[in-house]
């Protein structure tokens, strides 16, 4: 594990031990993690996943979309590598909807063709490298099942403006900035079909209010239908693909 994954594991760690609130435990904001949730629930409405699907999350955290997923009748297992995240998780979800590992996820402690669907959100941020993650993803889906990565936009003016002071002070990022045309090709290296983009309009942390203007659906098409618009507002990227 790199230096800058193993960073990143001790920060996950240091959130699961510290915080109690899931958007703490995951680390974003709570407008964040709400505008998130509630864009999953739409892909849900709209049948990404049908009813008796078994999914897997990779990086769970504290357990949100796992729980989330249960409620919906799906058999969903969370996986992370932070055991103090896996007990807030777990101490989340009495009613045990979810079932939790912990784990690696370049090398899932799973079969071939052991799940309906995989979510990854919130976890190439903190890799060096997607590949491994990517491969392993490919390799437990079905064939036929859903895959939904997340990758923040590197042209978002925000993350513009993080990696040019980085580079004037001659640091790395604290955040992975992955391309979606990469993190697209590399799913299809390992055989997702039909990938797809859906842009992720967050609220600025400053101004939390704004993220139920921006979840509009009147804001959403004018985004889509304003040049370049939709591209700089995304502060992430899903990449929603099929298993050939």
């Amino acid at each position: 594990m790199s230096q800058f994954e193993e960073e990143w594991r001790r920060r996950f760690e240091r959130f699961g031990a510290r915080h109690d609130s899931d958007h703490l435990v995951s680390g974003w904001s709570l407008a964040g993690l709400r505008q998130r949730v509630a864009s999953f629930e739409r892909l849900l409405d709209k049948g990404l996943v049908t009813r008796g699907d078994r999914v897997l999350e990779v990086g769970c955290a504290a357990g949100t979309y796992v729980r989330l997923l249960g409620k919906r009748g799906h058999p969903v297992v969370g996986l992370d590598y932070s055991l103090p995240s896996l007990g807030r998780a777990i101490h989340a979800d009495p009613g045990r909807l979810g079932c939790y590992v912990a784990g690696n996820a370049g090398a899932l402690p799973f079969p071939d063709a052991a799940f309906n669907a995989v979510l990854c959100i919130g976890v190439l941020q903190a890799v060096e490298d997607a590949e491994p993650i990517l491969a392993e993803i490919g390799r437990v889906l079905i064939p036929g099942g859903r895959a939904l990565v997340e990758t923040l936009n590197p042209w978002n003016p925000v993350a513009i403006g993080r990696r040019l002071s980085a580079l004037v002070r001659r640091e790395r990022t604290r955040l992975r900035y992955e391309s979606p045309g990469r993190v697209r090709r590399g799913m299809l290296r390992h055989g997702l079909r039909d990938v797809r983009p859906i842009g992720i309009v967050l609220p600025p942390k400053s101004f939390p209010s704004l993220g139920e203007t921006l979840g509009r659906a009147g804001v959403q098409r004018a985004l889509g239908f304003t040049p370049g618009a939709g591209i700089a507002a995304a502060q992430a990227f899903w990449l929603v693909g099929t298993k050939a």
